[in-house]
Parts: C-alpha cells; sequence; structure tokens
C-alpha cells in the first residue's frame, strides 16, 4: 500500500481483509454436543469481509483451495452422520428405555402382590421343556466374554437354596439362589424371552451388587447395581464400539467418565444425571479438541477450542457458541481478542494482522460497525464504520 492509502484509500480499500478469504469459518464447525445425537457440526458462514485489501499481507496466509474442498468436503461428511456420538440402548422389553440420557436400561419389574400370588412354589423347568430364549449373536458375546466371575464369598451371604431353571411371572427363566420368601437373592442367572441375559448378584429379586447384562441386540453392560439400576462403576459397550466407563448413579452417567467412540471420537469429563456437565475433555476424529466446561450436554462457560488446522479459541461459550469475551489466533499470526455473540465478532474487538496493522474498535454480527480506529506503522486514523466498511474519517 502507499503511504496514505490505509487511511485514505479508495472505496475498496476500506473494508479491512480479516479472513484472508480463506473460505474458513472463524468459528468451530457447529457443535452439537445434544445427546451426541448429531456430529458436530454444521459449517456456518464465514464473517464476509468481501475483497478486502487489494494488496495480500502475506501470501503464506493463504489457504489453497484444495485444502477449502477437502474442509468443505470433512464437514458434509460430519453432517451425513447420525447418531454417532451416542451410546444408543436396546429395544429391551417393558421397563427398558432406549436413550441412555434419560434412563440405562433396567431389568423388566413384577409386580410384589402378582409375585407373592404366583411363587407359592418354585417349580423346576425339566431340561427336555427348557424354552432356549438365546440367539447367535448372544452365544457369541458370551463366548467372547468367557464366564462371569463371582466374587468369594457371596456378599449377600445368608441361608439360601439354590434351585432352577424356573420360570418366573414374566416369563423369564431364573436359575440360581433364593432366599427364604422366594426371592432371588445371592448368585444367579436371568434370562429373557428377547434373549437378554443378566448374571450376577441379586438381593431381595433385584440385581444388587456386581453384574453384567447382555441385551438381545448385543450391547453389554457389566458393573455394580443397585435395586435394578445401574450405579456405581460401570462400564457400556455398545456393538459397534462405542463405550462408556465410568460411573453411574440411578441408571445415569453421574460423576467421572470416558466415552469413546468407533472413529477414534472420545470424551473424558463430568456427567449429571445422564449428561456431560462440569469440566470436560472431548476430541474429535480430525484431531479437533475442546477442553473446559460443559452443561447439559453442550459447551457452556469457560473453555478452548483448538482447529486440526491450528486455529484457536479460548474464552467464554454459550450452547456450542462463542459467546463472552475471548481470543482467537490462526496460525499465520493473525489474532482477534474481544467480544462475540452467537459465534460472531460483537461488541468492543481488537484484530492484528501479522505484519503489525490493527483494528480496535466496535463490531456488530461479525462486522466492523461504529467507532474504531485503524493502525499501521505509519500512523493512525479514527473512523466510522458500517457493515464491515469504513464510511468517515474522524
Amino acid at each position: 500500500m502507499g503511504n496514505c492509502s490505509c487511511l485514505h484509500g479508495t472505496h475498496d480499500e476500506k473494508q479491512l481483509n480479516t479472513e484472508k478469504n480463506t473460505g474458513q469459518p472463524e468459528v468451530p464447525l457447529k457443535i452439537t454436543i445434544d445427546n451426541f445425537s448429531k456430529a458436530p457440526l454444521e459449517n456456518p458462514a464465514p464473517d464476509k469481509f468481501s475483497e478486502l485489501d487489494p494488496n495480500p499481507i502475506s501470501p503464506v496466509a493463504k489457504l489453497n483451495i484444495d485444502d477449502v474442498i477437502k474442509l468443505q468436503s470433512t464437514i458434509r461428511g460430519y453432517l451425513d452422520r447420525k447418531k454417532v456420538k451416542i451410546l444408543k440402548v436396546s429395544d429391551k422389553p417393558t421397563a427398558f428405555s432406549n436413550d441412555l440420557n434419560n434412563n440405562f436400561p433396567s431389568m423388566p419389574s413384577e409386580n410384589p402382590q402378582t409375585k407373592e400370588q404366583t411363587r407359592k412354589d418354585l417349580i423346576e423347568i425339566p431340561i427336555d421343556n427348557l424354552p432356549d430364549y438365546s440367539n447367535p449373536a448372544i452365544k457369541s458375546i458370551q463366548t467372547k466374554l468367557g464366564d462371569f466371575v463371582y466374587n468369594s464369598p457371596n456378599p449377600n451371604q445368608i441361608d439360601l437354596i439354590k434351585r432352577g431353571p424356573i420360570m418366573i411371572e414374566n416369563g423369564s427363566i431364573y436359575t440360581g439362589e433364593w432366599n427364604s420368601n422366594k426371592e432371588r437373592h445371592g448368585k444367579g442367572t436371568n434370562f429373557w424371552k428377547d434373549g437378554s441375559l443378566y448374571e450376577g448378584y441379586w438381593e431381595n429379586d433385584k440385581p444388587n451388587g456386581r453384574g453384567r447384562l447382555i441385551h438381545s441386540n448385543g450391547d453389554v453392560y457389566q458393573g455394580e447395581w443397585i435395586n435394578d439400576k445401574a450405579h456405581g462403576y460401570g462400564i457400556y459397550i455398545h456393538t459397534d464400539g462405542a463405550k462408556y466407563e465410568g460411573l453411574w448413579e440411578n441408571d445415569k452417567q453421574h460423576g467421572k467418565g470416558c466415552e469413546t467412540w468407533p472413529d477414534g471420537a472420545k470424551y473424558e469429563g463430568n456427567y449429571i444425571a445422564g449428561q456431560k456437565h462440569g469440566i470436560g475433555k472431548f476430541e474429535w476424529a480430525d484431531g479437533s479438541t475442546y477442553e473446559g466446561e460443559f452443561k447439559d450436554n453442550n459447551i457452556q462457560g469457560y473453555g478452548t477450542y483448538v482447529w486440526s488446522d491450528g486455529r484457536k479459541f479460548v474464552g467464554d461459550w454459550k450452547d456450542n457458541k462463542m459467546d463472552g469475551k475471548g481470543l482467537f489466533t490462526w496460525s499465520d499470526g493473525r489474532s482477534y481478542e474481544g467480544e462475540y455473540v452467537d459465534d460472531k465478532k460483537q461488541g468492543y474487538g481488537i484484530f492484528i494482522w501479522p505484519d503489525g496493522r490493527k483494528y480496535e474498535g466496535y463490531w456488530m454480527n461479525g462486522k466492523q460497525e461504529g467507532k474504531g480506529t485503524y493502525i499501521t506503522p505509519l500512523g493512525s486514523r479514527e473512523g466510522e464504520w458500517k457493515e464491515g466498511r469504513r464510511i468517515k474519517v474522524l
């Protein structure tokens, strides 16, 4: 640029180049953390600072168009992928939910009055008359997992009798230990009609203690139970390889835990009532990461997002968007420090170019708006801006 073009330039030079015309969005690829049932990432439009300065700041800052195409292709791939970031639970019979973030699938419950009426006697089923509830998938998983290992001695040890196989009122078949009230109590195995299988400890007719539940579709939970609900430490493995390992409370992820997905994505952090909440770190398959605060399965609070191409934002988030104060940096040396609203620069902020030029002033909807100062090595000049263009020199 000439000595004065930065301050008194033509109409075209009045619009500052902050985006380098790369086609890259400044904001994260629209992260949707809610239930992780939607992949991260719908690409928002970049801040449109038109064709910008006629003299490029640095050739290094330009992004090859092939890289842009690859980035856009990656984003489309994320959008096409559905339910990648959720551990789906099986369509379990009654009392089983198919949403991990609502209720972890529990064993079907029995009506106590019905139980009292039908359990006057424990009648064993002859082997020849025993229905086969298993299926090839369950048998394969059992073989892969091996026998369930019980503690010794029995943690619920009382005067127990061992009987079975016995068909109980919901049609499932139980083999194992019983207490004097004809309740499943102690070590035992329960098969449901759909092929689901629980092996582990029981207390007063409900799973209590350690146990392993294999769903009819092959999903597996192994861990601790309290009164028929996952509670304590446990591991849930989905048939597609997705996995949660950590703490549970009342059938929901609660406390510290770690989720991993077959594509390499990973979340490690805190959960409350089945949702990512508190401090955590999410790593996407492309190498992008977010580390910071979550609220109700959303990125919210203070945190750091780093893109695989080196871009970085450190600051405030709301509903998976940059919102509040923060610092955004590019790998070519550009930076913006200031206020954001709904993923866009809005409020007061300072934009710095690699060659030392600087804009200090106000922004609206991602563009310079209102009073601001443009600074170069040759001096500075205040002006008034509208939709990214200087309309007046002050």
